[in-house]
């Protein structure tokens, strides 16, 4: 039990400290945090964190704090990401009579994924497993992927500026990061107010 309180206190001091009081407007910050969520629920193991800072830099959003919300999909959550995906992406191709590829139940995508973690990132049987998997699975997961990916990213968005803005107007730690933004923003001649 102490080592989960320890693990929330350390998750917390990061949260604070090098989210909320870095130097980048709301809505950068909630921008890049959503876009990694958004990345973390597509299927692109192995090169999120580089897609992330691409979509980081091509949407104008703070492109660090993206990079450790892809870290939800690692190799022991990626069938209860990835799952549910499927089965979303399943369903609504199903719906337009689309061809609809291999029915996986959980546990055979799960040994199918799990595979993986035997294998090394630069083994050519690697990319050899993971394109017959995608070609099987590959319309369905995206398909879903996408559509859960952009819902959570909107409603991680949401929450997360709305969560950023009242932390730097409601807590005496926010307050004193905006004040210490603008004096760095204002010319060297003028003055604020310091009892702020």
């Amino acid at each position: 039990m102490p080592a989960v309180k320890k693990i929330i206190k350390q998750m917390e001091t990061f949260i604070v400290r090098r989210i909320l009081h870095i130097d980048d407007t709301p809505h950068r910050l909630a921008l890049g945090i959503a876009l990694g969520i958004f990345v973390a629920w597509t299927p692109t193991i192995g090169v999120q964190m580089v897609l992330v800072v691409i979509l980081a830099t091509m949407c104008r959003a703070n492109k660090l704090v993206g990079i450790p919300m892809v870290w939800i999909s690692n190799p022991f959550t990626l069938p209860l990401v990835y799952y549910p995906n499927y089965l979303l992406g399943r369903y609504l191709l199903g719906l337009f009579d689309a061809q609809t590829t291999t029915n996986y139940s959980f546990r055979q995508l799960e040994n199918l994924l799990t595979k993986f973690n035997d294998m090394s990132f630069y083994e050519i049987a690697f990319w050899d497993k993971l394109g017959h998997l995608l070609l099987d699975i590959g319309l369905d997961l995206w398909l879903g992927s996408i559509i859960v990916g952009l819902f959570l990213g909107i409603i991680v968005y949401i929450v997360s500026y709305k969560f950023i803005v009242w932390y730097r107007t409601h807590t005496p730690r926010g307050r004193l990061h905006v004040l210490r933004m603008l004096r760095k923003k204002l010319p060297p001649h003028a003055e604020i107010n310091k009892n702020v």
